[in-house]
């Protein structure tokens, strides 16, 4: 199979519908308009477009009746030609304007991404006049003529030098709410059959999912079903659907993108790429912010290999006068090029970026190793915000967390984190003895509870529980020589503790508490940090802030034998990333939109042995707002 991506770089796309007339660019075809486009983005860097066949432009069927039905399927202007296309219901016209695009991406060296059934498009939905009103998911006739087109166009243009991979189609997930839309078996059938139609016309190029924020595992169009049925998993994490109460540039909205891409990766063990991610306007940031929340996202998407990213979208839209432009209020100024072509900061940022990466010495950024599992809890409707915080805290903490879900065999590591349960079904004894064996052999397991009832916790945890009662107000928890402000779902009364105490609540009463199991421990809070975290506005967006990251200080200690440095900020966080036992590459991203200088912490042997990108001087780290300081560590045994 072709490749889009190598593992350690990353490409900088965008999602294209071309200057002069957006969504109606196939109906009113201009090859110059397009080539204009294709050169502009070539200058500044893009590599990757993807385009969207308009579904009603490429399959324009309409369906005539008799009083008992459709009796057949045909164009506007008469029956479907006796031609491969017109069995299809395809548009021989629209093909040849596709075709003309694909010249001019191999003319300008950019490769595309067909989004194949775009039927949901900037919150407007397309269907051939034939299919409107219908589900487009599980309704058959509607599903075989999708077949037919797909099967036609992927065969016809398999073979052009410029594809690079096809979508089962735009945010097919987003199609809306329809009958049975929301039916999980449905989805998967749907996907599997247009993948499938996708690898019969063409075994070379990737499917991909094309999808945007879908459920782990419960629901329609869920990671771990979905997963089975293609070869690559997208995200689209927009801050205004996800992080809207944390400015777009602090570290929630910037690490969102690389979040969300491990996430999905390690839950459906499929690579997962950005393929649409913006700030949707400026009534969410400046064109200049905009442009510094875009180098960071790139930096961290980088090193946690998210292999690529496609910016929405590349030209301003805000004068088209029809709909889906007449009703989108919330943005349509959004491109890296306003609509007299010149070049936003983002624009600029993306060009200085690319010139970047050609110059540095690292062809492929080796992976950061994994140093904590997070178990997805299963059973959860929307553990998204939690998970977030968890991986913030994490990052902080100098711990990098992957993913598994509760349903998963446990993968090996020293530290696992069932973080804020609600569901009382978040993990099943057998899962959950998994991680108690590697316990007994001197893993951590931290454990926090929201709503959830959890089994076992006397011998777990050391605490035996007299009663709990509902509990509405934060509070100072003592944590060490720390004040930190928290709020529990839950007080609990507590007969006895024969764990160590580690926090307390105002009233005194053991909160947090870390308890012997065989050769490891089982870290227990009361309070559901990572959910009191993930609803706080003012918590990872600057070093003044608390720093909540310590509560996970001791699970990090567990693991701080296989790293070589760390460094005094949180919001300036290092990763690391192994060539050899003496060798590795350090990346500093500063996730504030503040200048930061910090001392870098290196363990005894460890140096700085060259500076790529940025500046560290004397172990002192200065990074710019939403910058990134790149170097080499070395180490050098001889005392």
């Amino acid at each position: 199979m072709n490749k889009i991506f190598e593992n350690g770089r990353i490409f900088l796309g965008i999602n294209y519908w071309a200057s002069a007339n957006a969504i109606n660019m196939w109906d009113d075809w201009s090859a110059e308009a397009v080539e204009a486009d294709f050169k502009i983005l070539s200058e500044y860097g893009i590599t990757h477009i993807r385009v969207f066949p308009l579904w009603p432009s490429f399959q324009p069927l309409y369906a005539a009746y008799t009083n008992h039905g459709p009796k057949e399927y045909c164009f506007k202007d008469g029956p479907l030609p006796d031609t491969e296309a017109g069995r299809a219901g395809v548009s021989e016209e629209a093909c040849t304007h596709f075709a003309a695009l694909c010249d001019l991406a191999v003319k300008y060296k950019l490769k595309v991404i067909v989004g194949l059934i775009t039927g949901h498009m900037s919150f407007r939905y397309y269907a051939p006049p034939a299919f409107e009103g219908k589900n487009p998911i599980n309704d058959p006739t509607v599903v075989k003529w999708q077949l037919r087109f797909i099967k036609y166009f992927v065969k016809r243009f398999a073979g052009h030098s410029a594809i690079a991979g096809w979508d089962l189609g735009n945010e097919c997930c987003g199609f809306g709410s329809r009958d049975d839309f929301t039916q999980t078996d449905s989805a998967y059938v749907w996907c599997s059959a247009v993948g499938d139609a996708i690898r019969t016309s063409d075994p070379l190029h990737p499917v991909i999912s094309g999808f945007d924020n879908v459920p782990v595992r419960d629901g329609a169009f869920n990671i771990m079903d979905i997963a089975e049925t293609i070869d690559i998993h997208t995200v689209h994490p927009y801050n205004i659907f996800a992080t809207k109460n944390d400015p777009l540039i602090s570290m929630r909205p910037i690490l969102d993108g690389a979040f969300k891409c491990r996430l999905y990766e390690d839950i459906g063990k499929v690579p997962t790429f950005i393929q649409e991610i913006g700030s949707i306007g400026y009534a969410n940031c400046s064109e200049r912010s905009e442009a510094l929340f875009y180098r960071a996202l790139v930096f961290s998407a980088w090193v946690y290999n998210c292999h690529g990213i496609m910016w929405w979208c590349a030209f301003d839209q805000g004068s088209m006068s029809y709909p889906p432009y007449d009703w989108n209020s919330i943005g349509s100024q959004y491109g890296f090029f306003r609509e007299d072509m010149t070049s936003k900061p983002i624009a600029q940022e993306n060009k200085r970026f690319s010139h970047v990466m050609a110059a540095l010495p690292i062809k492929n950024l080796p992976s950061v190793k994994t140093d904590a599992v997070c178990i997805v809890p299963d059973n959860t409707e929307n553990p998204f915000d939690i998970l977030r915080a968890t991986f913030c805290l994490g990052l902080q903490a100098n711990m990098n967390i992957g993913f598994v879900h509760a349903a998963q065999p446990m993968p090996e590591s020293d530290v696992y984190i069932l973080p804020s349960l609600d569901a009382h079904h978040s993990i099943s004894k057998r899962r959950l003895d998994e991680i108690l064996s590697k316990v007994r052999s001197g893993a951590y397991l931290y454990i926090s509870l929201g709503e959830a009832l959890f089994r076992d916790i006397p011998s777990l945890t050391g605490m035996n529980i007299s009663y709990r009662q509902g509990y509405t107000s934060e509070e100072n928890v003592t944590f060490g020589d720390m004040i930190l402000r928290l709020k529990a779902d839950y007080k609990y009364t507590i007969e006895s503790c024969d764990a160590e105490v580690l926090a307390r609540g105002e009233d005194g009463r053991p909160v947090y508490v870390k308890h012997k199991y065989g050769e490891g421990y089982v870290y227990f809070s009361t309070i559901p940090v990572e959910k009191y975290l993930s609803v706080q506005n003012v918590v990872f967006n600057s070093d003044n802030c608390s720093n909540y990251s310590l509560w996970y200080k001791e699970l990090s200690e567990r693991v701080s034998k296989s790293h070589a440095a760390d460094i005094k900020s949180q919001m300036a966080r290092i990763t690391e990333h192994i060539i050899d036992k003496n060798n590795r590459y350090a990346v500093v991203i500063n996730y504030s939109h503040e200048p930061v200088s910090a001392e870098l912490i290196l363990k005894k042997g460890w140096s700085v042995a060259e500076v790529y990108y940025g500046n560290c001087e004397n172990r002192v780290v200065y990074a710019q707002g939403c910058d990134a300081v790149v170097m080499k560590l070395e180490y050098d045994n001889i005392d």
